[in-house]
């Protein structure tokens, strides 16, 4: 059986930029991204649970946060910069035909990267991702202390009420940290959140895409990801109840399971 601590990270240079990436398995590349502020560290947990069911799984720091550098030393403003950065680092490893997958901003990025680049990957997962994501306020403002002296709370806490109600108190204390090494860079990523719409390209999309929804995460409303599924000529929408805005972290097995089960019926495993 596989443990986090079969995990092996790693350096890369992407387009120029030093960026970090955990690794493990065997088999089809699954490539992973993470949510807002955070790091690969949200996937540790189901790591090992992909490498078990057959994949080559791939979590990697986006650039300014945790281990990897910002590129050119300014922070990301867009979720297609960061789609866009996630190309580059598949091809910098030369991953053929990978699953794309993330949460929040991660499945953001996942629909823009399958907007734009459909045609080199396997199929999609994105977890409370949308087309369009209308649904956090633009927070350039707050980056500055004397404007918003609370922003690393307000950080904490949006990730924090987010979870599922029944997540573990281990488990919250654990994503408070994993949410206090990338305050700035979060900005950006939310800029790019409140900005993002993707859902005219969608149509063109031609791999299956899986978008997945927990219930109790009041940040992604079940009308838009809907709405983003009826965009997509191979979508699938999943609700799961019990499950907030983390569902790789707050229920690995099952999110495996899924993951999985999506893939084989598609002919990816």
């Amino acid at each position: 059986m596989a443990t986090p601590e079969d995990i092996t990270g790693r350096y890369i240079s992407v387009d120029g930029t030093r960026t970090f990436y955990d690794e493990i398995g065997e088999g089809r590349p699954l490539v992973c991204i993470h949510t807002a502020g955070a790091s690969s560290l949200e996937y540790r947990y189901i790591l090992p649970l992909y490498a078990e069911r057959g994949f080559h799984a791939y979590a990697l720091d986006l650039p300014g946060h945790s281990r990897s550098y910002p590129v050119n030393w300014r922070q990301h403003r867009s979720i297609h910069e960061h789609a866009e950065f996630v190309y580059a680092f598949v091809r910098t490893l030369g991953l053929e035909n990978p699953v794309i997958t993330g949460c929040s901003i991660g499945g953001n990025i996942t629909l823009d990267y399958a907007a734009h680049h459909w045609r080199e990957m396997a199929g999609g997962i994105a977890m409370e991702g949308l087309g369009r994501s209308p649904t956090f306020p633009c927070p350039s403002h707050a980056v500055h202390p004397s404007w918003a002296p609370g922003w690393q709370d307000m950080m904490e806490r949006a990730a924090i009420e987010s979870l599922g109600r029944n997540t573990a108190p281990a488990l919250v204390e654990e994503l408070r940290w994993q949410h206090r090494n990338a305050q700035v860079s979060a900005v950006g990523d939310l800029e790019g959140w409140s900005q993002h719409d993707v859902l005219a390209r969608l149509g063109a999309v031609e791999c299956p895409l899986m978008v997945l929804r927990g219930e109790d995460d009041f940040w992604v409303p079940k009308e838009l990801v809907d709405e983003t599924v009826a965009a997509l000529p191979k979508g699938e929408g999943v609700h799961l109840p019990d499950i907030g805005h983390y569902p790789m972290f707050e229920d690995p097995a099952r999110i495996a399971d899924i993951t999985a089960d999506f893939c084989r019926r598609h002919g990816l495993l």
